[in-house]
């Protein structure tokens, strides 16, 4: 569906999280220096157990931001199966993200590579997370490297090229003028040492936008960022060809089972952001009812259709154990956070700034006595998605009432075969599915 500006949804969600994430990583910046650096941590040559916390935060942060970042960067092969259909719109975005991977990478490598005991915690791995032993050295390693280097220069030689076409594309779509801005900002960051880099011959800047050599020139810079993307992943088992969605006949049976006040609990395969949230379902919506749920995605919290939540491979359905009214006063409570930004921070003690589980946490929790306990990871207390499934297992908050996964059913599971299919997978990342029923 086009937006007001004449560009996809998709554009503007991945626009909205690209600068939110540059505000954010802006702020893990200051972090850093006022933190990680203090004279303490240095003189000592080790974290006291509140400093700890804050060290894991911030790296916490950083890598679910950069996961956000590299999806965005996938994102752009998944929507456009012909690399010749990429056009500016598609560019700058891409850009705009592999320019904040790389700036974050160097700022990281250059402030830290001094500082012995910060490497080391930050090298230590988070199970939980799924953060490996080693995580910090090989992400800053992949990120930085000379090969990277030489990418993220022709992507902005090429922007330099040709910037007078990229500000009047901006002018027709004023909604990217956030994005122009954050590339124009970090012009002088990303340079690169002469040694790393062999200049290759760009596009006399004459060419129109409509020229098919300015076309070849995109093309030629996006795939140099989809390969800086590809290198950073690493060996995370991604699939850009895979676009989740339940079966037509699921997503009916399911629309026909929600009832206003439902959380309703989800996953993508092949998501880059699975790697680092707790377990196999990493994600949760609430409906408040007439196809409609809020959900704090990457592009921030909104309500959206149930349709956008059906773009998933596997749902499981709760249902509150509370009345009517309680009902009520959650949904008033949901719909008061919507447009609110996403927190890439987790970070429950703040309300102005939401992750998908906080949109539950803060519509439900107080009323009918109702209290989810928060459990602390990386640094952070945080409410998970299977958090709420092994509430629901137990039994007496939240109702395990349908659940659907692909490789375990061709059906909806209802009752106690949806609660089987959840016992099955809670707590892994990995699932070997037996028969159910």
């Amino acid at each position: 569906m086009a937006t007001k500006n004449n560009l996809p949804s998709s554009i503007t969600d991945n626009i909205q999280c690209v600068v939110s994430i540059g505000e954010r990583l802006d702020e893990i910046r200051k972090s850093v220096e006022q933190s990680l650096l203090s004279t303490e941590v240095r003189d000592r040559g080790y974290f006291l157990p509140a400093e700890e916390d804050e060290a894991l935060a911030i790296w916490g942060s950083y890598q679910h931001a950069r996961s956000v970042l590299l999806e965005v960067i996938d994102s752009l092969r998944a929507e456009k199966t012909d690399v010749r259909e990429i056009g500016l719109s598609e560019f700058l975005v891409g850009y705009s993200a592999a320019t904040l991977l790389v700036e974050a990478a160097r700022f990281l490598r250059h402030f830290l590579s001094d500082e012995p005991a910060i490497r080391s915690k930050l090298n230590e791995a988070q199970p939980q997370l799924q953060i490996e032993e080693g995580s910090f050295e090989a992400i800053q390693l992949s990120l930085t490297s000379p090969s990277n280097a030489v990418r993220i220069r022709q992507a902005r030689d090429f922007f330099d090229e040709h910037e007078g076409s990229f500000k009047e594309h901006v002018d027709r779509n004023p909604i990217l003028v956030p994005i122009l801005n954050l590339i124009q900002s970090r012009r002088e960051i990303l340079e690169v040492s002469t040694k790393n880099y062999v200049k290759s011959r760009l596009h006399d800047r004459r060419h129109q936008i409509t020229d098919g050599v300015l076309q070849k020139a995109i093309v030629n810079a996006i795939y140099g960022i989809q390969q800086l993307g590809a290198v950073a992943i690493g060996s995370l088992s991604t699939s850009p060809s895979h676009h989740p969605k339940l079966p037509d006949s699921i997503a009916q049976k399911m629309k026909e089972i929600i009832l206003r006040g439902d959380i309703l609990v989800t996953r993508k395969e092949k998501a880059l952001t699975n790697y680092f949230l707790p377990g196999f379902w990493p994600h949760a919506a609430f409906s408040i009812g007439d196809n409609t749920v809020v959900e704090a995605l990457k592009d921030g919290v909104k309500q959206r259709t149930l349709e956008s939540t059906f773009e998933n491979d596997a749902m499981i359905i709760l249902r509150p154990q509370v009345s009517e009214k309680t009902i009520d006063s959650a949904v008033a409570r949901a719909v008061s956070h919507a447009g609110k930004p996403y927190d890439f921070d987790f970070d429950f003690t703040r309300s102005d700034r939401l992750v998908c589980t906080e949109v539950i946490y803060r519509s439900y929790s107080g009323l009918e006595e109702i209290h989810f306990e928060l459990t602390k990871r990386a640094g952070r207390y945080t409410l998970s998605a299977e958090d709420l499934l092994q509430l629901a297992i137990q039994g007496s908050l939240l109702q395990i009432v349908a659940a659907y996964h692909p490789d375990a059913t061709e059906d909806v599971l209802m009752s106690e075969k949806a609660k089987e299919l959840v016992e099955q997978s809670i707590g892994k990342k990995r699932v070997e599915w037996n028969a159910i029923g």
